[in-house]
């Protein structure tokens, strides 16, 4: 088995440190693995959220060590409990939003808990760029995380909101795409929500042929992308 580690910090970097510190090497001797670019906060509730990250550390040919730590097992989620939880958290927060709430529907898949909210509303709930959504979604989610027995992964959508704006994504993705292509530079998204990076992030792993990053803090963190050193 691999030797993969866990770290969390207030920011990618610092949980990064934090790793390199403890296993007593540098950034060249490990792998890394982005699980959560953490947050400041949202509506001034919950206190911010850490960036987590895992360092797999490789031997002296840059093949990945291996360890003799056991699997944990896997953990048991409630889903009906995490499903009834949640859809009384965002009737409760969208109530007080003083947003009237038409339906709610909640289902869910291998390890999420999906929520679609039905509203007069939408717009309102959607917030300047999803920031309304993306802030419910992350409450919701602390709230299930206090009960072991439902932590399960949270979406909440209204007016296919998701779809959409993966939609919109994608087409600048292209245009990213063509531009480090034809130039050979690096490309830099304007500033963007965790969970709009994530998708970023995620899209050019899948395709291949790119390497992406993040930089700056807060409401200014951005994803870059460039030629993946193969493809130089």
């Amino acid at each position: 088995m691999q030797k993969e580690l866990e770290f969390s910090g207030k920011n990618i970097n610092d949980a990064i440190e934090k790793g390199l510190q403890e296993l007593n090497c540098s950034k060249e001797d490990v792998e890394i693995k982005i699980l959560d670019e953490g947050t400041k906060g949202l509506f001034g509730l919950m206190g911010s959220k850490p960036a987590r990250v895992i360092l797999t550390l490789k031997d002296k040919n840059g093949i990945k060590r291996e360890n003799t730590k056991k699997e944990e097992p896997k953990r048991e989620i409630d889903f009906d409990l995490a499903c009834k939880n949640a859809k009384e958290y965002v009737s409760k927060i969208v109530s007080m939003m003083n947003i009237k709430i038409d339906d709610i529907k909640v289902n869910h898949d291998e390890d999420t808990v999906n929520i679609e909210v039905s509203t007069d509303s939408g717009s309102l709930l959607i917030g300047r760029s999803g920031q309304s959504l993306n802030a419910l979604e992350y409450v919701v989610q602390l709230m299930l995380n206090t009960n072991p027995s439902t932590r399960a992964k949270v979406t909440i959508d209204t007016e296919n909101y998701r779809q959409k704006q993966q939609e919109r994504l994608k087409a600048i993705i292209n245009k990213a795409i063509e531009y480090v292509k034809r130039t050979k530079k690096i490309y830099r998204f304007d500033p963007m929500s965790a969970k709009d990076r994530k998708f970023i992030h995620q899209y050019f792993k899948e395709i291949g042929g790119f390497d992406t990053f993040s930089e700056g803090e807060g409401a200014m963190r951005k994803v870059g992308v460039k030629l993946s050193i193969d493809k130089n």
